[in-house]
C-alpha cells in the first residue's frame, strides 16, 4: 500500500517508528528477565539494585507545546464563549475611546473677591464653554478676596486664577491671557462735598469752619488721610507704589478703607481727605466713586501721577497711561482735561505644570470667545494676548505661546519624526529577530545532528558492553533520545527527510543492544575476544586451571 504524502506521511512514520522501538524494548526487557530468573536458580542471592532514571530539564518548547495544546483545546470547547468574550472587549474599547474623547476635563478656577466682576467673568465664560460644547469645565473657587499666587508650594488647588497684575506674581504662574487694564485714578472729594452734611451756620460759626487743604499733586497726601475703595482693583500694595516713589513714607498717611456704598458718608462725616479707587477706565466702578465724591454741581479732583513713566520703568507691570477728558462721566464731566495716571493688567494664569496641549486648546476657545465676553461684561472685559517676544516683562505659559504663534501641533505634527524614524527602525529589528529566529532553529538543527551522534556513538559502545547494568544504562540512554525525537515530531520541527534518519539510526541501535544483550545473557562464553579487548580487562582463569 502506498505510503499517504505531507503531514499523514509524517505521522505514519512516527508510528511505525514508535511500534518498533516498543517491540523491540519488549523483547529485551523478556529475554532479561529470563536471564535474570536463571542467574538467580545459579547464583547466590545478591542485593538489588535500583535504577533511578533522572527527570528531563525544564524545556521552554514543551512549555509551549503544552500551553498551545490547552489553547486549542479552550477554543474548541468555548468558541461562542471565547467570541462573545472578544466582542465585549472590542465594543468595550470603543465605547472606553468615546467616552475619553468626550468627556470633558474640569479645570478649577481661583477668583476673587466675592460678588466682583472677576467672578461675574468666570461665570460667563464657563456659560459660553457650554455653549460652545468646549472639551472644557471650569469649576470656580471664588476666595474672600483677592488671589494671591505668590506662595504656592507643591501641587495647588486651583489650576487657573484671576490675579492682579501689580501684586506679585510667581514663575509657577505664567499668563494665559491679559483680561483688562485697569487705571489708577486718585481723587479730591470737593469742599461742598464736606459741607452738605455740616449743619447750617452764619456769621461768625460760619467763618471759623476750618478750610479744605489744597491737594494738587502727590506731594501734597503727606500727613492726609486717605481712603481706599475696598471693593475694586485697587488697595494698600498700590498706594505704596505710588507714595515709595515720590518718596513719601507709608507711615505718614492714614489709610483706611471703605466701600463704594460708604464712600459718601465718609466724606460728609469728614473722615478722608482724597481717595483712591483703581478699575477699568470705562468700567461702573471709577464711575461709582466718582458719583460718590460729587454733590450734583461740583465733581472731584483728581490728581495727575506726573512721574508715571518713571514708575514704570522702575516697577513693572505698571505702565503710563494718557486718560481723556470726561472718560469717568460725571457733570461736569471727570477728569476736565487729559489726565497722566498709571495702568495695570488683570491676568489670567495657569499653572506651570498644566498640560501645554490643554492650555492651547483653552486658550483657542478663550480667544474664540473674546467679542462675546466684552459684550456681556461691558467695560470689565477687553481681553488681549501678552508679549511672547523674549524680553516681554511677563512669562507666558507655552500652551498659550503656542496657540498665539501659531505651533500647535497636530497628532502627526508631534510624533511624524518618531513614526518616520521608527519605520526605518523596525526592518532592522525585524532583521534581527529573523536572524535571531534562524539561530534559534540552527540551534535546533544542531541539537537534532548531536542527536544523531549520540544514537551512533551509542551504536559503537553497545559492541563493546560486557556488563548487563551499563547495557541497561545504554538502552535508558536510547529511551532518552527516543522521547525527544518524539517530542521534536508533535512540534513539527523534523521533517520526513529527518525522521527518515531517525529512524534508521535508532533500528541500528536497537539491533546494536539486542545482539549484544544476546551475546551476553544467552551465550556469554561466545563473546569474541575482539569485543571484550577494548574496554574489558583481562580477566583471571577459572580455580580449576589455576590449580594445575
Amino acid at each position: 500500500m502506498p505510503l499517504p504524502s505531507g503531514e499523514k506521511a509524517l505521522q505514519f512514520s512516527q508510528r511505525i517508528l514508535l511500534r518498533r522501538w516498543l517491540r523491540s524494548r519488549q523483547e529485551s526487557d523478556r529475554r532479561g528477565s529470563d536471564q535474570r530468573e536463571s542467574d538467580v536458580e545459579t547464583q547466590p542471592s545478591k542485593p538489588v539494585k535500583h535504577k533511578v532514571i533522572s527527570a528531563h530539564g525544564f524545556d521552554l518548547d514543551e512549555l509551549e507545546e503544552m500551553m498551545n495544546r490547552r489553547l486549542r483545546s479552550i477554543w474548541v470547547r468555548h468558541t461562542w464563549f471565547l467570541t462573545i468574550l472578544g466582542l465585549a472587549l472590542v465594543v468595550g474599547l470603543i465605547g472606553l475611546t468615546v467616552f475619553l474623547s468626550t468627556t470633558s476635563t474640569v479645570l478649577r478656577i481661583a477668583v476673587g473677591p466675592k460678588g466682583s466682576n472677576d467672578v461675574r467673568f468666570v461665570d460667563v465664560l464657563e456659560q459660553r464653554f457650554i455653549a460652545d460644547r468646549a472639551p472644557f469645565k471650569l469649576e470656580p473657587i471664588v476666595m474672600s478676596g483677592p488671589v494671591s499666587v505668590d506662595d504656592t508650594r507643591g501641587r495647588p488647588q486651583f489650576d487657573l486664577a484671576v490675579v492682579r497684575g501689580n501684586m506679585k506674581l510667581s514663575d509657577d504662574w505664567p499668563v494665559v491671557a491679559i483680561l483688562r487694564s485697569d487705571v489708577v485714578a486718585l481723587m479730591v472729594p470737593p469742599a461742598s462735598a464736606y459741607a452738605s452734611a455740616a449743619p447750617k451756620t452764619k456769621g461768625k460759626a460760619a467763618a471759623r469752619m476750618p478750610k479744605r487743604p489744597k491737594i494738587e499733586d502727590i506731594t501734597d497726601l503727606a500727613g492726609k488721610r486717605i481712603g481706599i475703595v475696598n471693593d475694586t482693583d485697587g488697595g494698600p500694595e498700590l498706594l505704596h507704589v505710588i507714595l515709595g516713589h515720590y518718596g513719601i513714607p507709608i507711615s505718614a498717611v492714614t489709610v483706611s478703607q471703605y466701600s463704594v456704598a460708604d464712600l459718601k458718608a465718609a466724606v460728609a462725616d469728614n473722615k478722608i481727605d482724597a481717595v483712591l479707587v483703581a478699575g477699568p477706565q470705562a468700567g461702573k466702578v471709577i464711575e461709582g466713586a466718582v458719583q460718590a465724591l460729587s454733590d450734583g454741581k461740583q465733581g472731584p479732583t483728581l490728581i495727575p501721577i506726573d512721574q508715571a513713566e518713571g514708575i514704570a520703568k522702575r516697577v513693572a507691570p505698571y505702565e503710563e497711561v494718557d486718560i481723556p477728558a470726561g472718560a469717568f462721566g460725571g457733570v461736569p464731566p471727570v477728569p476736565k482735561e487729559e489726565l497722566k495716571t498709571l495702568s495695570f493688567p488683570l491676568y489670567l494664569v495657569a499653572y506651570k505644570d498644566l498640560n501645554s496641549d490643554k492650555i492651547a486648546a483653552f486658550s483657542k476657545y478663550l480667544y474664540a470667545s473674546r467679542k462675546a465676553l466684552a459684550y456681556a461684561l461691558p467695560g470689565v472685559i477687553a481681553l488681549e494676548s501678552p508679549s511672547t517676544d523674549k524680553d516681554a516683562s511677563v512669562l507666558v505659559h507655552p500652551g498659550t505661546a503656542d496657540y498665539l504663534g501659531d505651533n500647535t501641533k497636530t497628532f502627526f505634527d508631534k510624533w511624524g519624526d518618531q513614526i518616520f524614524y521608527g519605520m526605518l527602525i523596525l526592518p532592522v529589528l525585524g532583521s534581527a529577530l529573523a536572524g535571531l529566529a534562524g539561530y534559534l532553529r540552527a540551534d535546533k538543527s544542531t541539537k537534532r545532528i548531536r542527536q544523531l551522534h549520540r544514537l551512533l556513538q551509542l551504536v559503537r559502545k553497545a559492541r563493546t558492553i560486557t556488563s548487563l547494568d551499563e547495557l541497561d544504562d545504554l538502552q535508558d540512554e536510547a529511551d532518552a533520545i527516543l522521547g525527544e525525537i518524539v517530542h521534536e515530531c508533535e512540534r513539527g520541527h523534523v521533517d520526513e527527510i529527518g525522521l527518515a534518519t531517525f529512524t534508521l539510526a535508532l533500528d541500528q541501535a536497537r539491533a546494536a543492544l539486542s545482539e549484544q544483550r544476546s551475546l551476553l545473557v544467552l551465550r556469554p562464553g561466545q563473546v569474541p575476544a575482539h569485543r571484550l579487548a577494548v574496554t574489558t580487562p583481562r580477566t583471571p582463569p577459572p580455580a580449576e586451571e589455576a590449580a594445575e
